[in-house]
């Protein structure tokens, strides 16, 4: 058997279907804004490398094998998010090497939006050509909106880390709730909870916000049309 930090050929892993990355991915998001880790504390970092960091992993990983993505490049993906796990983890817990490596941190959030980005592509190509509307291309739909808020988190803290001064955080609020709680108000155009201060941070807010309207537009329409056809 091939060394591989995680099992991708596992019995229960194959198991797992659209409907399942739908649930867990809602469980990342809701635990992605809620405030209930402070980085700054030693029990806030501990959650974030044990519970979150190798939860939106997981959710990368299944979503690109639903995506239709080999298993040899499955047991590739593995390995980089194993070396990122690890990576997320002595910057967490090392905030030296963090300082003196400042380049570490947006690195690791340009790998992960790639990721994302990858998959979210996948996903629309995948229900684009489906000739019909069944449960997988209506919980592909919902990891589309999912992973699309999702990006637009990452891209923020991309943007954060290359550039504090962008947004108008408050104090008293973990950051990533508050940049998880923009990019739902991109995704659903309900508007920006946080003050944005750069061009960067005003774009990717305005792209999430068209796409997600382009993409219920289109899809929606588009299922309707598959479903009336059948019918």
């Amino acid at each position: 058997m091939r060394l591989q930090p995680f099992q991708v050929s596992s019995h229960w892993f194959q198991a797992l279907r659209f409907r399942h990355l739908a649930v867990i991915q809602l469980l990342e998001l809701l635990l992605l804004s809620a405030p209930l880790s402070d980085p700054d504390r030693f029990s806030g970092r501990l959650l974030l490398f044990s519970v979150l960091v190798p939860l939106q992993f997981f959710n990368r990983l299944l979503g690109l094998r639903l995506s239709g993505e080999s298993r040899p490049w499955l047991i590739v993906y593995s390995w980089i998010f194993a070396v990122l796990t690890v990576m997320w983890g002595v910057l967490s817990f090392v905030p030296g090497l963090e300082q003196a490596n400042i380049w570490l941190k947006p690195a690791f959030y340009a790998s992960v939006a790639f990721v994302s980005a990858l998959v979210l592509l996948r996903f629309i190509r995948n229900i684009w050509i489906a000739q019909d509307v069944h449960e997988d291309v209506l919980f592909g739909v919902v990891i589309c909106y999912a992973t699309l808020t999702i990006l637009g988190f990452e891209l923020h803290g991309l943007n954060h880390h290359l550039n504090p001064a962008a947004y108008r955080l408050q104090s008293g609020i973990p950051h990533h709730s508050q940049l998880m709680f923009l990019s739902i108000g991109g995704t659903t155009t309900a508007g920006a909870l946080v003050r944005l201060e750069n061009n960067w941070a005003q774009l990717i807010f305005y792209f999430q916000s068209l796409f997600s309207q382009i993409f219920l537009v289109v899809f929606v329409a588009r299922m309707i049309g598959l479903h009336t056809g059948r019918r």
